[in-house]
Order: structure tokens, then sequence, then C-alpha cells
């Protein structure tokens, strides 16, 4: 990449047509030599003229008999099927990778001129997008520790505190329920490698053998893991090189060179977010929304431009449709439908 942007004006009045943003991302895709994303070829394709909004973007069709289909540089990847321009899709990868902790579908809906469902949409695309898909394992020094992300129960209305309690009676019919419980939050895992990577995965349950699965998952056998005292992480010594136990029950921090600080201050930052940002995020979405804060977090040393130029690496990842990421909302419209019908 040829520039550096220091500021979002910049950025707008570097991509500030169409044609610039898609001979931007045919270059980061095929280095300037089309591939048909059907079958593959890397046969020249015929150029076709682009039909619809925008009549000057690059449009081709696939050279191979076999195959004739027309292709965009969108196509098959997060931006295909999209109405929203791509310069405004662009600034979105860009204001989601600046904003510390995050940025709202309210707000990214009046910094690039789309509605807020649209926004919102646009916001789970590109988290879907940043998703690692080939982690590798975690070394050295690795510190763990969970948390729980939702509202507390004495802040939640009569009606829904109520529920709440009777999920909790169905779950646990021994279990006396009081106000504070915590079975109405989600609890996440966080791994963090001392100055390196993080892995963040919200769980079902904090159960033992979760909480070990995860841990064997994403850190190397040779590694030093460092916890609280939690009874479940006692069995980490037999998996791995070294297990160290930092004691908050007694009030200790830090023992030597040992602490989980580092992880303490990512779900400062998540928390944050979530409270001051987002306000409200469901467990349907959480993972999403973790996704997002760990891969800012593994590329905080990164400049703003190299920020998206990372993120852009990644466009051609599997599109998330809304009907996938609104499957509870869309089923009973459709089965209202359908029963009219009959």
């Amino acid at each position: 990449m040829d520039f550096d942007f220091k500021a979002i004006c910049e950025f707008n009045d570097y991509f500030k047509d169409e044609k610039t943003c898609y001979e931007f991302l045919e270059n980061q895709r095929w280095s300037g030599s089309p591939v048909c994303p059907h079958c593959g070829s890397m046969k020249a394709p015929y150029k076709v003229k682009a039909r619809g909004k925008f009549q000057d973007i690059p449009s081709y069709r696939c050279s191979e008999r076999a195959c004739d289909l027309p292709f965009t540089v969108r196509t098959n990847s997060i931006y295909e099927g999209s109405k929203v321009e791509l310069r405004k899709w662009f600034q979105a990868v860009y204001e989601i990778n600046i904003s510390k902790k995050g940025i709202s579908s309210v707000e990214l809906a009046t910094r690039i001129g789309v509605s807020q469902k649209t926004a919102w949409f646009i916001n789970h695309r590109l988290r879907a997008m940043l998703t690692e898909t080939n982690p590798e394992l975690l070394t050295g020094m690795v510190e763990v520790d969970e948390t729980y992300i939702g509202g507390k129960e004495k802040n939640k209305s009569k009606k829904v505190r109520a529920a709440n309690i009777e999920k909790i009676k169905e779950l646990h019919p021994n279990r006396k329920p009081h106000a504070n419980a915590l079975d109405t939050k989600t609890p996440v895992l966080g791994i963090l490698q001392r100055d390196g990577l993080i892995r963040v995965t919200p769980m079902v349950a904090p159960s033992k053998e979760i909480l070990l699965d995860q841990i064997n998952k994403n850190i190397s056998p040779d590694a030093t893991v460092v916890t609280d005292g939690l009874q479940a992480y006692r069995n980490i010594s037999k998996t791995h090189k070294e297990h160290v136990f930092v004691n908050h029950n007694n009030d200790e921090w830090v023992k030597g060179q040992f602490h989980t600080n580092n992880i303490e201050g990512f779900w400062s930052i998540l928390k944050r977010g979530i409270i001051g940002t987002f306000h409200v995020v469901s467990p349907q979405h959480l993972h999403r929304y973790c996704d997002e804060f760990a891969y800012r977090y593994n590329n905080r040393q990164q400049s703003l431009t190299g920020k998206f130029e990372e993120s852009l690496k990644q466009f051609d990842s599997v599109r998330l449709t809304y009907r996938e990421l609104t499957p509870d909302q869309r089923e009973p419209h459709r089965k209202a439908r359908y029963n009219k019908t009959k």
C-alpha cells in the first residue's frame, strides 16, 4: 500500500468513488489479474458492461465454456448481495478498526449514511469476517481467566427477574434462587499470551470439562499457564509444563512475574465497550463482539492503515446472511405465512 491515512478525511478523499474502491479491492484479491470466483479459472475473463446503479465498475464473465458465469470482485465475498456502496463498506471497516471500544450501529449509520438496521447488519458481517479461522497454539507465559457478561439482576424489571428465577429453578431444582444469581449472565473464557495474542470464547456454562478443553485446544503443552485460584483449573499441571496459581481470595495479585493483570485489562476494555458503546449485547451475538475486540487487541501494534489492510485480507471469507443472523425473528413469521396459505 502506497499511502498512510492519518485521519478519516484522508481515507474518504482517497476512496472517493466506486471505481477506485473496486480497482483497489481487485488489486488486493487478484493482484490485478481477475480469477473466476466460481470455478477458480485463471484464464483471462471477458469484460462486460456493468448494470445497475454504477456503470463504470469492472465487471467480468468467465471465459471457460463450462462455467460462463458473470462476476465482480464482490462475488463470493462478504460484500456479495449488498446494495450498499463499496466505499461505505470500506469506511465501516476503517471505523471498526480505529474505534478502541467499537462503534454502535446507530453511530455507524450516521457516519456512512445508511439506516440503523443496515449498519447493524454491516457490523455483524464485519465481525464474522474478523473471526480467526486458523488459530495457532499460544506459547510462553499464558494467562487464563473467566468473566461474566450481562446485566445485574437488581437493574432488571420485575417481570424479567421473575422469568430468570423460574429458569434457574428449572436448571437447578435444589438451588435457592437469589437476586444476583450468575446463571442469568454469560460466562466468557479468556486465554492471553503475555505480549502476544488473545483468544476469547463465550461458554454455555463454566464447567471444569469445558475450561480444560479450551485450554488444551489453545495452549501449547510447553507453556506456563497462570490462573486464579478457581478449583476447575487444578488439573492443568497434568497437561502443561507449569501451572501457577495467583490466589485472589487471599489478596494475592502478583507472585513475582506471575499475574493475570493483562487479561484483566482486556476484560476492562471489553466491558467498557459493551456498557459505554453497545449498552446491551444478547448471548446470541456475544461471540461476534468478543471476536471483534479480540481482533483489535491482537492487532494493537499496527498503524491505522495496517489494520485496515489486514482486515481486507479476510473479505473473501464466508458471507453471513441476514437469515443466519436472525433465525429466531424470521421463523415465526415464516410459519405464520405458511399456516395462512394452508
